[in-house]
């Protein structure tokens, strides 16, 4: 399971190291093509990583279209020349940079916003493949909110070990889980760990990934449950689903 693999960010000491680690998880689930970019709120200090730069050669990454149509919410949104049909209002500039993908082997992929409360400056992932529209969709698609939560915990370590620190203290809310109505009566933290509990992770697994103790954990997993009315993950599952979240599939049964 990729998130078994993600709790391992912790580990890492290096941002180069960090990074390198991204890509290795993701490349093997068909992703060729690896950008992180991310900027102040005032559009300064923008950092970008990739393993594309040709992409950049001649355009400032600030002027990067992800940043400025993907990220005004948390909605992960379809990427590559291969989706560009569906976003004709995009301006010429935008087109011409998305097209100039292609040439880099970016045919699809997914823009996944990343901000963290408390910090000033956001943006996030853009992870592409070489895969045709009808080929991505039908192996990938339906794991986008995994993805989703891969690109959360990878992007608090990144943060952490960036020069742009995010000023968000272990025990600060992550506010990266996806707007349910159902999940309102939570505070963002407890939405977050209803996610990743929704996820499939175990509850030391949720600890490791929000920075708190399994107790708290325990802690917030009862004042969830309590909130929603429910008394088992099984049920917290099907919420996330009726809501139109794409959670990841298993066979085994969902510990409780």
């Amino acid at each position: 399971m990729l998130l078994d693999r993600a709790i391992e960010f912790d580990r890492i000491e290096t941002f180069d190291q960090a990074w390198q680690f991204f890509q290795d998880s993701l490349s093997p689930l068909g992703f060729a093509n690896f950008i992180y970019l991310t900027i102040n709120g005032d559009w300064t200090g923008v950092s970008l990583s990739t393993n594309v730069p040709e992409l950049y050669e001649q355009a400032d990454p600030a002027e990067d279209p992800f940043l400025s149509h993907c990220c005004h919410s948390y909605k992960i949104t379809l990427t590559g020349p291969a989706y560009l049909p569906d976003y004709a209002y995009l301006p010429e500039p935008a087109q011409r940079f998305i097209q100039k993908a292609r040439g880099v082997g970016f045919e699809t992929g997914f823009g996944i916003p990343m901000r963290l409360k408390g910090s000033e400056r956001f943006g996030g992932f853009n992870i592409g493949t070489g895969a045709s529209r009808a080929d991505f969709e039908a192996s990938l698609l339906d794991r986008r909110e995994e993805l989703r939560a891969f690109c959360l915990l990878a992007h608090r370590r990144l943060e952490s070990l960036t020069q742009f620190p995010s000023s968000v203290a272990p025990e600060d809310d992550l506010a990266l889980s996806p707007d349910i109505v159902a999940l309102e009566v939570l505070s963002d933290r407890e939405r977050d760990v209803a996610f990743f509990i929704a996820q499939g992770l175990s509850r030391k697994q949720c600890a490791q990934a929000c920075g708190i103790s399994p107790h708290t954990v325990s802690e917030y997993v009862k004042s969830i449950y309590k909130k929603l009315g429910i008394n088992d993950r099984i049920l917290l599952v099907r919420m996330f689903m009726e809501a139109g979240v794409d959670l990841p599939r298993s066979d085994a049964p969902l510990p409780k």
